[in-house]
């Protein structure tokens, strides 16, 4: 075999490696790139799955809710009305003193079906989507300062609008839980509330003065309901963050995209 035969031979399977080494390379970056894929897929997937499991338990716990504001308007509301018309009935044959102290339990059952009712109206989904967000907080803040619970405000920015029903109602049953930890357990004083409407985002702030809490305690972010109001607010695309400090008391940020 000749000089040139070799150089020849030598150039041949010099091309041959050549293009084997840059189909494996080709074929390891599509295969990389096909891995990449599956995983984001598989990730995707799994978040659509923890989503759907979310949105299923939200539809089941306002379901509730709303069967238990029926029960608490009709049922509950409805023997409060009759056991009032039959103190108002009793009343005609007794003496003035009695008439007093009737009189005053009358008052008393009729305030109790008052604060049912508008319990009622808090807890039904349908309420908040014809009320709107800022008429049911304004509500449970009325709620708080008339049962003297808290002594509760709302502050309201310029040129509030609407957001979906869907992320009202969220935003809305965030607020109750976190109000309900505010009235159960921080012994707070005083609760603040502000609705801050922006160009692209409704930032929120809840704040009290209360005991506070250690935000990376487990047990404190299972008692709370922190995993649920979290939860929630991914749902929708928020943002959410609490802050607290120890007999400082605890604020809440909620940044939702209108």
């Amino acid at each position: 075999m000749d000089q040139t035969e070799i150089q020849l031979l030598v150039f041949v399977i010099t091309i041959v490696l050549l293009i084997l080494a840059i189909s494996l390379i080709l074929f390891f970056f599509y295969f990389q790139q096909k891995k990449t894929v599956y995983l984001i897929e598989q990730k995707e997937s799994k978040i659509r799955f923890e989503d759907e499991i979310t949105k299923s338990k939200l539809e089941i716990q306002e379901q509730a809710l709303q069967n238990i504001s029926w029960e608490i308007h009709d049922n509950v509301g409805q023997l409060l009305s009759v056991a009032k018309m039959q103190l108002n009935i009793l009343q005609a044959g007794l003496t003035d003193n009695q008439k007093v102290k009737v009189f005053e339990i009358g008052e008393i059952v009729g305030k109790s079906l008052q604060e049912l009712r508008g319990l009622a109206k808090s807890l039904n989904p349908e309420t908040i989507r014809n009320k709107g967000l800022i008429d049911s907080v304004a509500h449970e803040i009325k709620r708080f300062n008339r049962l003297n619970f808290v002594n509760a405000s709302l502050t309201v920015s310029d040129n509030p609008y609407k957001l979906s029903n869907e992320k009202e109602i969220i935003l809305f049953r965030i607020l109750q839980e976190a109000f309900n930890n505010t009235l159960k357990h921080s012994k707070a004083k005083i609760l603040k509330v502000e609705l801050n409407y922006g160009t692209s985002h409704l930032d929120i702030i809840a704040e009290d003065d209360g005991v506070g809490f250690d935000v990376n305690d487990k047990a404190n972010r299972d008692g709370i309901g922190l995993m649920n109001m979290e939860s929630r607010t991914k749902l929708i695309g928020a943002a959410f963050e609490i802050k607290s400090i120890e007999n400082a008391g605890t604020k809440l940020y909620i940044s939702c995209p209108k």
